[in-house]
C-alpha cells in the first residue's frame, strides 16, 4: 500500500500538513503541494525547505503523476485538484490516515484533546520525551521553540500527537483523533467549536465519548475534571482515569498556584504527597493546566520526575502562543493563536495580569468557522472588552455565509462600547495598521489575536 515515491499535498499550508510534507520530504520522498496561500509560519518554514510549491488550485498541479495525493481537511468537492484525482483514480487518503498506517502503527500513542491548549501541551510532552532520550515522534499543529520543527518520526516508541476533534476530509467525516490509536489520551476541556461540522454541544460530547471508548484497557485517561463536559464523556470509560485539576476530588491536585515577577509556581498533588512543584516560564493558569497533563503522562509511562521538573522548567512556548513579536511605538507587540471566545479571554486575563499599569490595545480577526459566526456573538464582545482599545478585522470569507449566521458586527461594537471601550472596525488591515500605530506608546501593550496572517498585519507594522 505505501510501497510510494511521489507524494502530492492538496492544502500543504495547514499547520500539521505542511509539517509532515518536510518530513516527508527529508526522508527522500518527492513532495509537491498546493495552496490558495502560503502565510507563516508554515509557509516562510516550506519555501526554506526548497520544497515545490504550487500557489493556487489546478487541477494541471497533478500533471506529475503522484503515486499518492493527501487531500487536507479544508478542501471540499469542486477544488479543481480534487476533482483530478478523483476522476483519474489516484491513490487519495486524509491525513490523518496516513499517519495511522505509515507513522503510529503499534507505537504508544499519546493523544491530546480538547478545544484548548492542545498545541502547548503536545510541545510539552514532546520536549520532556525528547529530553529523557526516549526519541519520540510527534507531530505538532505550531512551532515549539526548542525542538526540532513540528513534525519528527523518531526511533522510539511513542508517537505524541494533537487529537483535533475537527472533521478528517470531505469524504471522511469523522474527528480526526479517532484515526490516532489513542493509548493515552488526554482530554483538557470540551467547549462547543467548529459551528460548521457541529450542531451542538451535545454533539461534540458524542464524539469525545466514541474517543473514550477506543482506549485500550491497559492504556490511560488523563482527564481535567475541573470541566464537568470531561467528567461526562469519560463516565463509563473501560480504562484507568487519571482526573487532575483544582478539586478536591481529583487524583491529582493543583495546589498554591503563584505568578511572580516573571516566573509561575505550583505543585502537583498526588495521594495528599506533593510530587513536584516546578518554577516555570510566567504564564496563565490554562497552562498550568497543560503543564500538569504533561507531567502526568511522563509519570505514566515511568519517566523520571527530576528530568520531567528540568524539562518544563526550560520551556520556552510554541510561536504564535504569547509569542513576544517586536514593539510598535514603545509598545510591546504580543501575537497569539486565541479564535475561540475563550481562548481570548484567557489571553487577554493574563496580558492584564502582566501589564497592570498598562492600556491593552488588542486586534482580533474574525476568521475561524465559529468566531466569524455568531454562535458566540455575546461571549466575544465579553472576552474581546477586557481590552481597553479592540480593533476588529475583516471577517474572513464572509460572502459565504448566510446574512442570519454570520458575525453582527454592528451589535458586536455596540456591546462592547456600552462597556465602556473603544472599539472599531477595518476591513483593511492597513487600516488595522493605522490605528494600531495612533494608540501605541511605551505605555500600552499590543496583542494580536489569529488563526491565519492578518492579511500582513505584521508586515504592516514592521515586526
Amino acid at each position: 500500500m505505501f510501497n510510494i515515491k511521489k507524494i502530492h499535498f492538496i492544502g500543504i499550508c495547514g499547520t500539521l500538513m505542511g509539517n509532515a510534507a518536510i518530513y516527508l520530504q527529508r526522508q527522500g520522498y518527492e513532495v509537491r503541494g498546493s495552496d490558495k496561500a502560503f502565510y507563516p509560519p508554515i509557509g516562510g518554514m516550506l519555501e526554506r525547505e526548497k520544497m515545490f510549491l504550487y500557489k493556487g488550485f489546478d487541477e494541471k498541479n497533478l500533471d506529475w503523476n503522484p503515486d499518492l495525493v493527501i487531500i487536507g481537511n479544508s478542501i471540499s468537492r469542486g477544488n479543481p485538484e480534487a476533482e483530478r484525482t478523483l476522476n483519474s483514480r489516484m491513490n487519495f487518503m486524509a491525513l490523518p490516515e496516513l499517519l495511522k498506517y505509515m507513522f503510529i502503527k503499534d507505537k504508544n500513542s499519546i493523544v491530546v484533546t480538547g478545544t484548548h491548549g492542545k498545541t502547548s501541551t503536545t510541545s510539552i510532552i514532546s520536549k520532556i520525551f525528547t529530553d529523557a532520550g526516549k526519541d519520540p515522534s510527534f507531530l505538532i499543529g505550531g512551532i515549539p521553540v526548542g525542538l526540532e520543527g513540528g513534525f519528527k518520526n523518531g526511533e522510539g516508541n511513542y508517537f505524541i500527537i494533537e487529537g483535533d476533534e475537527y472533521d478528517t476530509a470531505f469524504f471522511d467525516k469523522r474527528p480526526k483523533f479517532v484515526h490516532y490509536k489513542p493509548h493515552c489520551c488526554i482530554i483538557n476541556n470540551i467547549e462547543f467549536d467548529h459551528g460548521d461540522i457541529y450542531r451542538d454541544i451535545d454533539h461534540i460530547l458524542l464524539e469525545f465519548t466514541r474517543l473514550v471508548n477506543i482506549v485500550p484497557g491497559n492504556g490511560r485517561i488523563i482527564a481535567k475534571y475541573d470541566e464537568q463536559n470531561v467528567r461526562d464523556v469519560t463516565a463509563k470509560a473501560f480504562t484507568p482515569i487519571d482526573s487532575f485539576g483544582q478539586g478536591k476530588d481529583c487524583k491529582w491536585q493543583i495546589r498554591n498556584i503563584r505568578h511572580e515577577g516573571e516566573t509561575s509556581t505550583f505543585d502537583l498533588v498526588h495521594e495528599e504527597k506533593t510530587v513536584i512543584s516546578p518554577v516555570v516560564k510566567r504564564c496563565g493558569n490554562y497552562q498550568i493546566y497543560n503543564f500538569t497533563a504533561g507531567i502526568i503522562a511522563s509519570l505514566f509511562y515511568g519517566l523520571d520526575v527530576a528530568q520531567i521538573k528540568r524539562s518544563i522548567e526550560s520551556f520556552e512556548g510554541v510561536k504564535r502562543r504569547m509569542e513576544y513579536r517586536g514593539k510598535v511605538n514603545g509598545a510591546e507587540l504580543i501575537e497569539d493563536f486565541a479564535h475561540h471566545p475563550t481562548a481570548v479571554r484567557n489571553v487577554l486575563t493574563e496580558v492584564r495580569e502582566e501589564f497592570k499599569s498598562k492600556k491593552i490595545i488588542a486586534a482580533f480577526e474574525p476568521r475561524s468557522n465559529t468566531t466569524k459566526r455568531n454562535i458566540f456573538q455575546n461571549e466575544l464582545a465579553e472576552a474581546l472588552s477586557i481590552a481597553d482599545h479592540i480593533i476588529i478585522g475583516k471577517i474572513d470569507r464572509e460572502d459565504q455565509l448566510k446574512s442570519d449566521e454570520k458575525l453582527d458586527m454592528n451589535k458586536q461594537m455596540s456591546d462592547i462600547r456600552a462597556k465602556g471601550k473603544t472599539v472599531v472596525h477595518y476591513d483593511d488591515s492597513s487600516d488595522v495598521a493605522g490605528y494600531i500605530k495612533s494608540k501605541a506608546d511605551a505605555d500600552s501593550v499590543i496583542i494580536i489575536m489569529t488563526n491565519g496572517s492578518f492579511d500582513g498585519l505584521f508586515t504592516k507594522l514592521g515586526v
